[in-house]
């Protein structure tokens, strides 16, 4: 076992480690298999989109795989001052050992936003009949990564994505609008920076069960905005995941963020569940449930509501899919779309 070797798994496993709160982003739903799970991936992925799932997942996957996917979700509850959307595009090649990948993230949120208030919370706007300003938080950012993969045992996989980031950040306060407006203007102006950033993941495989964990964002890259002193993060993300073939085209899988965020929306943490199984020749099916099991005692009432997702592929030849997937999860839950084309070979 080499060193690189070495510092991989410690990398990887280390996120079992992690402190449990951490004001940090939830792992996005990238890709139309995953997101047909619901997002119960990371001890599945085995395919190009495991550069941004589980790098090591890519050791036990196929000889080559090319995957083209776009999607988009949003969550706005009520009409009303706080929501989410957000979409994405990827495209990448891998095989066992190496990847190439290129995706486009596109963030944004809207909280409300007082720009008199003090220190201790206090503001002279208290008791007005005006709302006070949306403010819509935006950072896209574009990542171009190479995936070197490395199996240390018989049945154990290490993988590293070194990526270079180019983020262009912003942010604005609107008045006398709900966040679902705020969310889709497109005058704000947004500054463009350059950085390194390196995501980690280790796979296990013991006869039919696998077991993954993967961090993103390993450096926290920082994007600065236009104006002011502030800037907009990239933070650090950890989620481990399990799956079992119960027959050899069926497996159940789940998914745990092993940091808990700060939604739009309220505390988070992903708790996900999910089926993929083939029935027919040429079609696979997918279904999934993700709760939200952060908040306080263990109400899950607060913050993102559940979502439920349901998908599926089509095999135009024996190397060629096209997969998609909806979620569906109300104004707190979140709606969305995937669809993606897959070669493999």
């Amino acid at each position: 076992m080499n060193r690189l070797s070495v510092c991989l798994a410690a990398l990887a496993f280390g996120g079992l480690l992690l402190p449990p709160v951490t004001d940090a982003q939830t792992i996005d739903v990238m890709g139309a298999r995953a997101a047909g799970m619901a997002g119960a991936f990371v001890g599945v992925a085995d395919d190009a989109s495991a550069t941004y799932w589980n790098p090591g997942g890519l050791a036990a996957g196929a000889y080559f795989s090319l995957v083209l996917d776009a999607g988009a979700e949003r969550a706005i509850p009520d009409a009303g001052p706080r929501g989410r959307r957000q979409s994405s595009f990827l495209i990448g090649v891998s095989m066992p050992a190496l990847a190439v990948t290129y995706y486009r993230l596109d963030r944004a949120t809207a909280r409300p936003y007082d720009p008199f208030a003090s220190s201790n919370g206090t503001s002279p706007m208290t008791g007005l009949t005006a709302p006070p300003p949306v403010r819509v938080e935006s950072l896209v950012t574009h990542h171009a990564g190479i995936t070197l993969v490395q199996s240390i045992l018989q049945n154990v996989s290490v993988g590293a994505t070194l990526k270079v980031v180019r983020g262009i950040a912003a942010a604005q306060a609107f008045e006398f609008v709900t966040a679902d407006v705020a969310l889709d203007q497109e005058e704000m102006r947004g500054r463009a920076s350059n950085t390194f950033d390196v995501d980690v993941g280790a796979m296990a495989s013991f006869r039919s069960l696998k077991a993954g964990v993967t961090i993103r964002n390993l450096r926290e890259p920082e994007f600065d905005l236009p104006e002011g002193d502030e800037t907009l993060r990239l933070d650090r993300q950890a989620r481990a995941g399990v799956s079992y073939a119960v027959s050899p085209n069926w497996l159940v899988a789940a998914d745990l963020d092993l940091l808990e965020s700060e939604d739009a929306l309220g505390d988070r943490r992903d708790l996900a569940f999910g089926v993929e199984g083939r029935f027919a020749k040429r079609v696979t099916a997918r279904s999934g449930l993700r709760l939200n099991a952060a908040g306080s005692n263990g109400d899950v009432e607060e913050g993102p509501g559940p979502a439920f997702a349901l998908g599926g592929s089509f095999a135009a030849t024996a190397a060629v899919l096209v997969d998609a997937a909806a979620i569906v999860g109300g104004d707190r839950g979140g709606r969305g779309w995937r669809v993606a084309a897959r070669f493999v070979y």
